[in-house]
């Protein structure tokens, strides 16, 4: 908007150096502009030519002085408000209303384009600062929850991953005819039961004799489990299209997943 003003107002300011208008002007000034615009939409055009050769670099001068510096170039409000005001068809019946001379008339009318301008940027800063800061904090909750999801599906890809090889190694066991010692592993492995207790809920025979069967006995019965539990899991893992490389440290992220 500002580039558009000022091309306008520098397109005008060379029609105004190339006209000889030094001798049009009376003593005056205020009736000379009502005499000439009289003339209609010409006498229009020269009036504003008039005021822009006039009063523009009194009015750059105003505006370097203003806070709106801060937003934009004192030249570039000063042909933004000669495009958007003196060329308005209302400009001179608004001045004419006002009784004020015409420089008064203009400063103020800069004045307030200037603050409307300082007005509008600090909204538009205030606008991006807060989008900044609303765009940084939903990015910090998408990263959240994307995390947050991955390690539900992780979780539960590692679940899937521990029924496969738990099944794999039940089925084995009961068709070995040692479904005791599946229910052993999963008791104290999967429910965390003591020794102790397991050994009580087993029927004696179960121990391969008359006796009950001891803990150390349970342990290794444990131990021996274990590693077919293990080598079922790197099974899976390989059909879950794990390499061979990869398989001891993704067996180890699995287990750790479980525990999390």
């Amino acid at each position: 908007m500002w580039n558009r003003a000022r091309r306008r107002a520098n397109r005008v300011c060379l029609d105004m150096t190339r006209a000889d208008t030094a001798s049009l002007f009376p003593s005056t000034h205020a009736t000379w502009i009502v005499e000439t615009l009289a003339a209609g939409d010409t006498g229009k055009r020269l009036a504003e030519r008039h005021i822009m050769e006039r009063y523009r670099d009194a009015l750059i001068a105003y505006a370097g002085a203003l806070p709106a510096r801060a937003v934009a170039e004192p030249a570039e409000l000063v042909a933004g408000f000669f495009a958007r005001r003196v060329t308005d068809a209302r400009f001179f019946d608004a001045w004419r209303a006002s009784g004020l001379p015409l420089r008064r008339y203009l400063m103020n009318g800069l004045s307030l384009d200037a603050r409307t301008l300082l007005r509008s940027e600090r909204r538009e800063a205030e606008r991006r600062r807060r989008y900044a800061t609303e765009e940084a904090a939903e990015a910090r909750e998408r990263a959240r929850r994307e995390a947050d999801a991955e390690a539900v599906f992780e979780r539960a890809w590692a679940k899937a991953v521990v029924a496969e090889a738990c099944e794999r190694v039940r089925a084995e066991l009961a068709t070995a005819g040692d479904r005791e010692a599946w229910e052993v592993f999963e008791a104290h492995v999967m429910r965390g039961e003591s020794y102790a207790r397991i050994a009580e809920g087993l029927p004696r025979e179960a121990g391969g004799g008359a006796a009950q069967p001891t803990e150390d006995a349970l342990a290794v019965v444990v131990r021996r489990v274990g590693r077919r539990m293990r080598a079922a899991l790197r099974t899976v893992l390989g059909e879950e299209g794990v390499s061979t490389e990869e398989i001891e440290r993704e067996l180890r992220v699995v287990l750790a997943r479980l525990r999390a």
